[in-house]
């Protein structure tokens, strides 16, 4: 018997109300319990009997209820490994593929060029403030990104998270660096920034590739819970 839209919203609040607050978690227990019920439900089946019927197929996909309340044991945690994984991998094969494409090899020369042409011509502190700019503005990029999904008001996502934690990956990975750069002298630091702020955006394109498909991966999932 195929459920309701009122059933399956029943199940889902319980779902959240249980602790179930990812997005993509949610959404994997909710397509298990409704196939189940839609087996084991009738027509003539009271509303109790429905909502004894879903008690007994939450138990039966490991609920558990003790004196911290109830939950899904490890849930989010083997779920967020998973993705973890994926997104990693994700966020590698971004780098590699944008030596793929002349195109994008062309800008990356160009961006060299002009990159070591201003490290030339000017002093090393004014090449400096522009590298540190260079450094800075990929964060005002994801500062607007996340004000915009703040004002979309999402739901707790393990896609979400991970698209914006490798957003800013390369920011996080180079930080500690530039930090450290005052203890070298100042042909080590123009050194490294000859070389870091180049890759430094490489790596910041492939997150914001990540993040585009975490954020597509949420819309479809809200869509489907809706």
């Amino acid at each position: 018997m195929e459920l309701t839209k009122e059933q399956i919203q029943f199940i889902d609040h319980r779902l959240e109300n249980e602790g179930v607050k990812y997005l993509e978690i949610r959404l994997e227990i909710l397509d298990h319990i409704v196939s189940d019920i839609e087996i084991k439900l009738k027509p003539e089946n009271s509303e109790n009997e429905f909502k004894e019927i879903v008690q007994n197929v939450f138990v039966s996909l490991g609920w558990k209820e003790n004196f911290n309340g109830s939950n899904f044991p490890n849930t989010d945690k083997n779920a967020s490994k998973r993705l973890n994984k994926e997104y990693r991998k994700m966020y590698n094969e971004g780098f590699i593929n944008f030596f793929k494409s002349l195109k994008n090899i062309g800008i990356f020369l160009c961006f060299l060029i002009v990159f070591i042409g201003v490290s030339k011509n000017l002093d090393v502190k004014i090449f400096k403030r522009i590298s540190f700019v260079l450094f800075i503005l990929p964060i005002v990029v994801i500062i607007f990104y996340s004000l915009k999904i703040y004002m979309r008001k999402y739901e707790k996502s393990i896609h979400l998270n991970y698209g914006f934690f490798y957003f800013g990956f390369a920011f996080m990975m180079i930080s500690l660096p530039i930090q450290l750069l005052k203890y070298f002298s100042e042909s080590i630091q123009k050194s490294f920034f000859l070389i870091a702020i180049p890759f430094f955006y490489i790596f910041t394109y492939s997150g914001y590739q990540v993040y585009k498909k975490a954020i597509g991966k949420v819309e479809k999932i809200r869509k489907q819970l809706l």
